[in-house]
């Protein structure tokens, strides 16, 4: 807020214009509901004080000020208390339900699952990595499972064969040199008649879970016991 520091010296006309600016904006904060941070809310609230009790010490006794405009600043400052609070309880229940969320999803360690996946893990071991395909498009050729890096290049390129449903990835990439530990993108694609990339079916992981991680942006991956990850949203079925 832009208000001048008040001191003694400070001429008691400006004060309810400046006090009455700071009531208007703290108010408008409160009805957006996330124009403002908690932090920032807690701030503006002090200052809201500073200001309202300035203007009660150094108003005009001559010309005080409209008790109708004090009060709507009283008002405007309940306002934000209140949502002062109601984001405190917010972020209560947020973190009550992410804790709920992930006590749930850990239920799955020790089950045997299956999975859509997008993904292929290059395991610390240098084990192989079993993928499921599902070549679900008839009249595409050159059929294949193309393992990429996060930008899109093409890193390997695994043919596979019609009826095929399992392939195995060593973790090599086109060059033979092993691939640095971690997760890739990957596709099942195949040719069209007029040679266009297409896609073929659908990749699946399975596995036994043995870890549950949380992810930056929300939502829970699930560790398999041959290394692979895979979003615990993509799980298709489950047994023990």
């Amino acid at each position: 807020m832009a208000s001048a520091p008040i001191t003694a010296t400070t001429p008691a006309a400006q004060l309810p214009s400046a006090a009455t600016r700071s009531a208007t904006t703290l108010g408008a904060g409160a009805g957006t509901g996330g124009t403002q941070t908690l932090g920032n809310t807690d701030k503006d609230l002090n200052r809201f004080l500073t200001l309202l009790t300035a203007q009660l010490k150094y108003q005009d006794p001559m010309s005080p000020t409209d008790p109708t405009q004090f009060v709507a600043q009283l008002a405007q400052f309940s306002q934000v208390e209140q949502q002062t609070k109601t984001n405190t309880l917010l972020q209560q229940m947020a973190s009550s339900l992410t804790t709920n969320a992930l006590g749930q999803t850990a239920a799955l360690i020790g089950k045997q699952v299956n999975a859509t996946a997008a993904t292929v893990t290059v395991p610390p071991s240098g084990s192989s990595t079993p993928i499921t395909v599902s070549l679900n498009q008839s009249g595409l050729s050159n059929a294949r499972l193309v393992v990429m890096d996060k930008s899109g290049g093409e890193l390997r390129r695994i043919p596979v064969q019609p009826g095929q449903n399992s392939v195995s990835f060593d973790g090599l990439g086109a060059n033979q040199q092993r691939l640095p530990t971690g997760v890739y993108d990957v596709k099942l694609v195949g040719d069209d008649t007029s040679g266009q990339e297409q896609s073929a079916g659908v990749i699946g992981a399975s596995g036994r879970v043995t870890e549950v991680r949380t992810q930056v942006g929300g939502g829970y991956t699930l560790v398999l016991s041959n290394g692979s990850q895979i979003d615990a949203a993509n799980v298709t079925s489950m047994t023990n």
